[in-house]
């Protein structure tokens, strides 16, 4: 929770305390946007970005200010420090490991003082039950396989063990990733599974270590099983920012809502945008604006239903998704689109922010601590 009214008096704190370890302090000049307080000791200048807000630093915010100091105006800087009075979501240390970013330090307030989180990478918190997500689709080729897929992949990376059921009839999940993968963990620890099954395969009781079910939904709505619709904490589809299907999907995607209403109560329900062309502002932010007017009357009525702002949270264009399943083409192992290209890896980063934004955004985590402390 968040232990300073005003982020100033938190600046002030931290100030101190730098201070105290021989740096030179001072904050950011009055505007300045990307970091809060400038350090200087034996040459070395540092940014220091300060977070002083009730839920978890994401993978999102890291990512950003990482570009903030890749920007030629923070040229000057040798490092930054982030600094956050809440702690920070799993994925941040997944991304920190899987991105290889070294000249960032994380550090955590506590008991007033500074505790750096440059140790071990903690565990993943339990999950005291199964999560079930349901990945629909409003159309054809808009990536609901692929989003499966890589939440699964997501979640794997953050220390869970995922079953991927696959309830299309294609059966696209088993010809990409056959019966599963293994993604391996960071020094010292076990890596997670990513188990694919078909619906006839699948037993609870049989995947006592698993704690994430992700299925990849039939297109037919109704082929999917009502036992599955029900338990789903979260339901997301897909669609794109194309003008021409802007009406059109969204229309089906209200459908789908509705349906999965008359069945799940409680589901969290979330439209994704998938292939995002980041580069093209102007016309992303008015296609945008017409796709999210579409579910202002649903979202009002329905706290659950969630529309996800691709400047927030998008899966964007790369060639790694692109070309994901030419591994069959070669006879290659099954793999998943993390590959990194030029050191970074978009697909990767993007679906571990989606998977913080979805656990930010709902209220899924604390009930289910609060029913086992019951």
């Amino acid at each position: 929770m968040s232990q300073f009214e005003h982020p100033s008096d938190f600046e002030k704190v931290l100030i101190s305390l730098f201070e105290q370890e021989g740096w030179k302090a001072k904050p950011a000049p009055a505007g300045t946007k990307g970091y809060e307080i400038e350090l200087e000791r034996d040459g070395e200048i540092v940014a220091v970005q300060v977070r002083n807000q009730r839920a978890k630093v994401h993978a999102g915010q890291l990512e950003k200010f990482i570009d903030f100091l890749e920007q030629p105006m923070a040229a000057r800087f040798n490092r930054g420090f982030l600094i956050s009075t809440s702690g920070y979501t799993p994925s941040v240390f997944t991304f920190m490991r899987t991105e290889e970013v070294v000249d960032i330090a994380l550090g955590s307030f506590r008991d007033n003082q500074i505790i750096w989180e440059d140790g071990e990478i903690p565990p993943p918190p339990p999950r005291p039950q199964l999560t079930y997500i349901g990945v629909f689709t409003c159309k054809g080729g808009v990536g609901k396989t692929t989003i499966s897929a890589h939440l699964a992949g997501a979640f794997a990376l953050n220390g869970y063990d995922v079953v991927l059921i696959d309830l299309d009839r294609q059966s696209n999940l088993r010809k990409l990733l056959g019966d599963g993968v293994y993604l391996p963990g960071p020094k010292g620890q076990l890596g997670a599974t990513i188990t694919v099954l078909n619906y006839s395969e699948w037993n609870e009781e049989e995947y006592p270590d698993a704690r994430i079910v992700i299925c990849d939904c039939s297109p037919e709505y109704d082929a999917n099983p009502e036992e599955f619709l029900r338990k789903f904490n979260y339901c997301i589809i897909p669609t794109t920012l194309n003008p021409l299907g802007i009406n059109k999907n969204a229309d089906v995607i209200k459908r789908t809502f509705s349906a999965i209403r008359r069945l799940n109560d409680t589901a969290e329900l979330f439209v994704l945008i998938n292939n995002y062309h980041s580069e093209e502002d102007r016309r992303n932010g008015i296609l945008n604006d017409l796709l999210k007017t579409e579910f202002e009357l649903m979202m009002a009525d329905d706290n659950r239903c969630h529309y996800i702002d691709p400047d927030k949270v998008a899966i964007r264009y790369s060639k790694q998704l692109l070309y994901w399943g030419y591994h069959i083409v070669e006879n290659g192992k099954p793999q998943l689109a993390f590959r990194e290209v030029g050191g970074r890896s978009l697909p990767r980063t993007d679906f571990l922010k989606l998977l913080d934004y979805l656990e930010d955004h709902t209220g899924i985590e604390a009930s289910k601590h609060q029913s086992v402390n019951l």
